[in-house]
């Protein structure tokens, strides 16, 4: 299909360049900064964020990108029920496909190996394969050295008196938040707060339900219908995010999956590809092949739905696009035993439905956060066609 002109690309006073400037307009402090993003390396979203964060990086001065990918849990048998267990061998092969790629995306980022995530909930027999989907990918690209930071490496970039803010986001498992701050010990949590608190930007979390709607999660067994998939992996980082957040005053941007679901949804690849990518047939390099393959599947029909992205220009816009993004303030709810359960309940809708009810049962009040309940789609599709475009240019051959 042909792809119409929208406001946003016609207008001459949106710029999507200059929302990868995270200093224009004086949105973060002054100093260095490091962005420490939650890497996903199954969904397409996961790669296009990252491949974003690189521009991010190239077009913000003293600014240092850093993803941080926790090893998930695998295995091969599809027909195992047991889903605790953990194949360590084949992880490897997880992590060095997931790795290479992030590392042809992200030259320049720091690529940092989490620990494992504590849970998973996916059957063997559904849990998408990234050597067998994704490894085919890489061959005829250039080998890369993934080079993974350790932990404790990130944890000293922290501490160091060069970095003055910090910023974080959940657009995936945060499993290696935890182990992080351990590391940190207790001052050293503190630096960690003042810098986060700095960067004058939110801790963006791409998670959530709304109390006022029956949850739309994949129902499986054992898993709480209100717990979002980037939460649910490893309860005990989202516990320390919370935490950290509210001692040490950092605001909360939720973009939930009822959000997403209405703001950005495609029917299949051929649509991505033309609409938020902004290819054409035979354009494209691996972000391409990443996008076909995973919105390729049979599942995703009529429901490719980006997820991530949403998450992301949550990120670029806030405070700086009134007009583009709409955020409200809603009352968190987070599960006393499952912090992976955040329920949003708008306050101007005090009703005390069967759903609302049901969606707060065993949960306690956190506090007032802010969540994302618009962003302008043109918007959304002009700043994925720049950070894909400026991404090509800057990753091509010889560059």
């Amino acid at each position: 299909m042909k792809q119409k002109d929208t406001e946003a690309d016609r207008s001459p006073s949106f710029d999507p360049a200059k929302f990868f400037d995270l200093r224009e307009r004086g949105n973060i402090s002054n100093g260095a900064c490091l962005y420490i993003q939650a890497g996903d390396t199954s969904d397409f979203d996961g790669y296009l964020i990252a491949a974003a964060g690189e521009v991010l990086q190239l077009r913000t001065k003293q600014f240092d990108f850093v993803i941080a990918v926790p090893e998930r849990r695998v295995w091969l048998d599809k027909n195992e029920n047991d889903l605790t267990k953990h194949d360590p061998v084949y992880s490897e092969e997880v992590m060095a496909t997931g790795g290479a790629i992030l590392r042809h995306l992200c030259p320049r980022a720091c690529l940092v190996r989490g620990p494992l995530n504590q849970r998973n909930v996916i059957p063997w027999r559904m849990m998408f394969n990234e050597p067998e989907k994704y490894g085919p990918l890489l061959q005829g690209l250039k080998p890369v050295n993934v080079q993974w930071t350790a932990l404790k490496t990130l944890a000293d970039r922290i501490l160091s008196p060069q970095v003055h803010s910090v910023m974080l986001d959940m657009n995936g498992s945060v499993g290696y938040l935890d182990s992080l701050v351990k590391m940190l010990d207790r001052d050293g949590e503190q630096v960690l707060g003042n810098k986060l608190r700095a960067s004058r930007l939110p801790i963006v979390i791409m998670a959530g339900v709304q109390a006022e709607v029956v949850p739309q999660t994949l129902p499986l067994p054992g898993r709480d219908p209100r717990s979002t998939s980037n939460a649910i992996y490893h309860a005990d980082g989202v516990r320390v995010l919370l935490r950290l957040a509210k001692q040490y005053s950092v605001p909360l941007l939720f973009v939930t999956n009822n959000v997403c679901n209405q703001l950005l949804k495609f029917q299949d690849a051929g649509e991505v590809l033309e609409q938020l990518l902004g290819l054409r047939e035979g354009e494209g390099g691996l972000l391409r092949k990443i996008s076909d393959t995973w919105f390729g599947m049979a599942h995703l029909k009529g429901k490719c739905v980006p997820f991530d992205w949403v998450a992301f220009a949550a990120m670029l816009l806030y405070n700086r696009a009134p007009t583009a993004m709409k955020v409200v303030q809603q009352e968190l709810w987070v599960a006393s035993k499952d912090p992976s359960v955040l329920v949003l309940r708008d306050t101007s809708n005090q009703t005390q439905s069967d759903v609302v009810m049901k969606n707060l049962e065993g949960t306690e009040l956190y506090g007032m956060v802010s969540t994302v309940s618009y962003i302008d789609h043109a918007v959304m599709l002009a700043l994925a066609k720049y950070a894909v475009a400026t991404h090509s240019n800057y990753t091509a051959p010889g560059k």
